[in-house]
């Protein structure tokens, strides 16, 4: 009797997704289907919960909802949320600044001009980094203290993931008319949150490929299209192939996080980052970002 009653409970992650079926998607496969499944082009991580998203935005209540109650995700999307107005104050305040005194210390994007990564967009992509390969940048905190200071909270919380070449955190500024080509992430260690601060107002446009409608401006994490509601963090999986456009005449701005994946526990993540040192210390990558 107890074995039935637990075969027949419907997991919470089913009843959260209940109206978007498509979003549950879950297990790595070497199969060539038309199925998307995580899969990072370097490495993984066997055995851990994988969604498209995380997080659902209950449009009765304007709560964001974080899939299996996870409580260290619901925390750091809390807590972002919680200070999304002050971040999206300090980067507006300094780029108006920077803008309007024609300010020589004006920071310059910190985006990998590389072969590799101009192949990935089109159009124009700034960063900011407070992390950049795993590292914090310095330079961030003097141009964005009241950022720097709160994602320094997360790092002290265990939550930032630091210390392997595949960890970032910064402003992601996508210009009009700009696209970041479909991709998938080096591996699955993390997850990535996105706290929108600008963005564009959301109409429909007719994709040439496809003749389907989607936002003119969105992401695509597998099979599942969102668009970014300002103030409100959407956390994904980009072990998934994900893609991101903006046809807008407007600029689209958010704060990129990228999280340890809960289901990695901290003996492990001690582990990696020591696996990463070690790699290092043989020249085998640099701690350099550019």
């Amino acid at each position: 009797m107890k074995r039935s009653r637990l075969l027949s409970r419907k997991p919470w992650s089913s009843r959260f997704f209940s109206s978007h079926s498509s979003d549950i998607i879950q297990g790595p496969s070497l199969l060539r289907t038309s199925v998307y499944r995580p899969s990072p082009s370097l490495v993984a991580l066997p055995g851990l919960r994988s969604l498209p998203f995380w997080t659902q935005l209950d449009m009765e209540t304007q709560q964001t909802r974080v899939a299996y109650q996870d409580p260290q995700i619901t925390h750091a999307v809390q807590f972002l949320e919680q200070h999304a107005a002050d971040i999206a104050n300090e980067y507006q305040t300094v780029n108006n600044n920077n803008n309007n005194n024609n300010n020589n210390n004006k920071p310059s994007s910190d985006y990998p001009h590389t072969t590799e990564h101009h192949k990935l967009h089109t159009g124009q992509w700034d960063w900011h980094s407070f992390v950049q390969k795993g590292q914090i940048q310095s330079a961030f905190a003097q141009q964005f203290p009241v950022t720097a200071s709160l994602l320094v909270q997360l790092k002290h919380e265990g939550m930032l993931f630091t210390g392997t070449p595949f960890g970032y955190a910064f402003f992601s500024t996508l210009h009009a008319s700009s696209k970041i080509a479909a991709h998938t992430a080096p591996m699955n260690f993390r997850l990535r949150v996105h706290l929108p601060l600008q963005v564009p107002k959301h109409t429909l446009t007719t994709t040439t490929s496809t003749s389907t409608e989607r936002p003119a401006c969105g992401i695509r994490v597998g099979p599942v299209t969102r668009t970014w509601q300002e103030g409100k963090a959407l956390v994904l999986d980009d072990s998934y192939e994900h893609e991101v456009w903006n046809d807008t005449a407007e600029t689209r701005v958010l704060l990129l996080v990228d999280l340890w994946h809960p289901d990695i526990t901290l003996q492990e993540r001690k582990e990696i980052v020591a696996l990463f040192d070690h790699a290092q210390q043989q020249g085998w990558w640099s701690h350099q970002s550019k």
